[in-house]
């Protein structure tokens, strides 16, 4: 796992999950943390991993809220969420409403699982070229925040580049985008 996704568990774990803090407090410790960070893609990251934590706790604590108009911990967790999307907006991130459900993003990701098998399997006396492949289709497991849109792109431009450098072949390349669009068209 990634450094920067351990430094976002653990702030996940010890400021966001089961917190006493004020969401201020959250959002002051996430501005400082980020503040550390000096990369914009893990940047990035770290934000999209506090975000789903905070969009998991938010869709957890719905279904128990007695008065959603006034709930301070609705109003922590939409004020969290309000932040984090701006922070992603500063980075340079276009946040598009066309988002994948968690449904879409576990088919998604099963998908992706399927054709990284498909990988190990064929990757016997070319490891470095599969390491690359199998290095680019994990890392677009983190990026559904950027929507489907977005996301479908970073795909087709991730496979185009990998044509282009002869990573892979262009065969290989229309059989992952077409089977990952496949999979979401029919969602």
């Amino acid at each position: 796992m990634e450094f920067i996704i351990k430094i976002a568990n653990n702030f996940v774990r010890d400021h966001l999950s089961h917190s006493v803090l004020k969401y201020e407090d959250i959002i002051d410790l996430a501005k400082s943390k980020l503040y550390e960070i000096d990369n914009q893609l893990e940047k990035i990251k770290f934000v999209n991993v506090i975000l789903e934590a905070n969009n998991k706790a938010f869709d957890r604590h719905k279904p128990k809220c007695d008065s959603p108009e006034t709930c301070l911990t609705n109003l922590g967790h939409e004020s969290i969420n309000y932040f984090l999307l701006q922070e992603l907006v500063r980075q340079g991130v276009q946040i598009s409403n066309n988002t994948f459900t968690n449904y879409e993003k576990i088919s998604t990701e099963t998908k992706l699982d399927k054709i990284l098998s498909d990988i190990e399997e064929l990757k016997m006396g070319h490891q470095i070229i599969y390491d690359d492949l199998i290095k680019e289709l994990n890392e677009l497991k983190e990026l559904f925040f950027l929507g489907k849109k977005n996301w479908h792109q970073l795909l087709a431009g991730k496979c185009l580049s990998m044509v282009a450098s002869g990573i892979i072949s262009e065969t290989i390349s229309k059989e992952i985008i077409n089977s990952i669009s496949t999979a979401t068209k029919l969602l």
